[in-house]
């Protein structure tokens, strides 16, 4: 039976007005198709974003100020070698680390070593680009979870960017490019040629509170991240790029005894892979 509405009791009234403002409020905060409108639903999942804050540094200066050219031919070697040293000595003096600034250009060197306390920032359309001449990348000793060299017995190539024992690094820019030129390095391999094992783009050794990001990753003769022995590493934003045949071009490789949890979330939200 229908009661007529000019029969609704007082009572009944409050009923149905408290049940359309339920109604209403449901919509409004859950919208009309499931929970659309950001309300939260269990836990929300863990990342590594603020784990190693970004810092602001005390000191700049650029690889120009050491003599470098960002010419595609000039070695540079020396500039950057001469460059991290004088990082060294700048954070001994004071707090808040140092910035090192790669500007546009193309900027060829040899391999060298990053130091605590810095950030290498390549700014957009800036590449730093390996040397080919194999002879210029140094022999290190082979990680001791490994006893060996990854590809060949003994030691290996050091990265073309590594660092060993550090804490408090930010390599990252404007999206500017880290080129390991790595088709030499590639070549060896299929015509067996190589002495030791091949080194990678980028490796940190036994480091902690490290930031990679924002970055092209280019042709890299081996693994190009190689994280090993650290802590707090965060790693988003890349763009890694090389052929479809190129050997061991791996884009992440956590090492042995580094926090994976922390990386693996940042890298499966934070990576962008690219193959071509």
């Amino acid at each position: 039976m229908v009661i007529p509405v000019a029969m609704w009791s007082p009572k009944m009234l409050r009923v149905i007005f408290l049940l359309v403002l339920i109604q209403w409020v449901f919509v409004v905060s859950y919208g009309k198709k499931g929970f659309s409108r950001g309300v939260r639903v269990g836990p929300e999942p863990k990342t590594c974003i603020g784990i190693v804050p970004n810092k602001h540094r005390e000191n700049v200066v650029s690889i120009r100020n050491f003599g470098a050219l960002g010419d595609g031919k000039t070695l540079n070697t020396k500039a950057f070698r001469t460059a991290i040293s004088e990082i060294q000595n700048l954070n001994s003096r004071g707090k808040g680390g140092t910035l090192l600034y790669i500007p546009s250009g193309v900027w060829l060197t040899e391999t060298f070593n990053l130091t605590s306390h810095m950030t290498l920032y390549l700014a957009k359309d800036a590449v730093l680009k390996a040397s080919q001449d194999t002879n210029g990348w140094p022999i290190m000793d082979p990680l001791p979870s490994y006893g060996r060299g990854r590809e060949l017995p003994g030691g290996r190539y050091i990265s073309f960017i590594h660092g060993d024992g550090l804490e408090d690094v930010v390599i990252t820019g404007q999206n500017g490019t880290i080129d390991g030129q790595g088709e030499v390095w590639w070549n060896m391999w299929r015509h067996g040629t190589l002495k030791y094992t091949r080194g990678g783009l980028v490796e940190l050794m036994n480091s902690k509170d490290v930031i990679i990001s924002n970055l092209v990753l280019l042709n890299s003769p081996f693994w190009n991240v190689h994280p090993v022995y650290c802590s707090n590493v965060v790693v988003r934003g890349l763009t890694i790029i090389a052929p479809r045949d190129s050997p061991n071009t791996d884009g992440i490789d956590p090492g042995f005894n580094c926090h994976r949890r922390f990386q693996l979330q940042c890298l499966h939200r934070r990576l962008l892979c690219e193959q071509r």
